[in-house]
């Protein structure tokens, strides 16, 4: 088994009109960038295309002719491709009706592996999630953190900026104890085993990252994890928090939630 690294994977999409932002999914590109790795998976199919737009479709054989020529350009241009802010700027010179979206992180053992999982998984088929709780983890651990004692303690809604891939995402709670400590909510509510790993290398990834490059402002950061699993997850709790902590994340069952509350309450400052 290799060693896992950090790639990064972008959606490529059709959108005949950019000004309106509809698209569709036709291909999924993995980029590795310590193993040299760039390749690119189109759907042979254009029906999902043809469905979404009717006659606003355009040429579906002009869209192949398309797919054909950015996967010559992918491997024509992967020696120059040699970090993530290449990769950005190759995407942002797309002029057609072809969209690749942003990098994401993930952690990749076997990446020809891994790139048809991606696909299968976001261009093959439809991902099923069970529908939300009434009250989502979030709202409850917020009901919670309502409580006085916390008041002077945390900070809440703080804007998080991944480093090196540079995404955002906004965390609920964050406390200072010698380092910025940013809980976030997460539900694996997913059906698929393979889906909820996707979903827990991802977080690992950019749990990762925040905790090896300290912020410019903040200092020293640790992304900690409150979970909660829907049905199918309910195996994979073990896992989860092997993997989280494995890669600097702290890890908090929902059912745990005491024991952070705790923590905050004898360390925060």
């Amino acid at each position: 088994m290799n060693t896992a690294t950090t790639g990064y994977y972008s959606l490529i999409q059709y959108c005949p009109d950019r000004g309106r932002l509809e698209a569709v999914n036709m291909g999924v590109l993995l980029f590795c960038p310590d193993r040299g790795y760039l390749r690119a998976r189109f759907s042979s199919s254009n029906e999902r295309i043809r469905q979404f737009f009717g006659d606003e479709a355009g040429d579906l054989k002009q869209i192949n002719a398309m797919k054909k020529m950015l996967e010559h350009r992918l491997k024509a241009e992967q020696p120059s491709l040699g970090d993530l802010a290449a990769l950005r700027r190759f995407a942002s010179l797309m002029a057609n009706e072809i969209v690749i979206t942003d990098p994401r992180p993930a952690l990749v053992e076997e990446p020809d592996v891994e790139l048809s999982q991606l696909f299968d998984e976001l261009v093959g088929r439809t991902q099923r999630r069970e529908p939300p709780p009434e009250a989502t983890l979030v709202n409850r651990l917020r009901v919670r953190m309502d409580a006085a004692r916390f008041n002077a303690l945390i900070k809440r809604d703080v804007t998080v900026k991944v480093p090196v891939i540079g995404t955002e995402f906004t965390v609920p709670f964050a406390y200072q104890n010698g380092k910025l400590n940013l809980i976030e909510a997460h539900e694996f509510n997913q059906h698929r085993e393979q889906d909820i790993v996707r979903d827990l290398l991802t977080k690992a990834a950019q749990g990762h990252l925040i905790y090896t490059h300290p912020d410019p402002e903040a200092g020293q950061r640790q992304l900690v994890v409150v979970a909660s699993f829907g049905q199918a997850a309910q195996g994979h709790r073990t896992r989860v928090a092997e993997v989280l902590r494995d890669h600097n994340v702290g890890f908090f069952d929902e059912s745990a939630f005491g024991q952070l509350e705790q923590q905050i309450v004898e360390t925060a400052h």
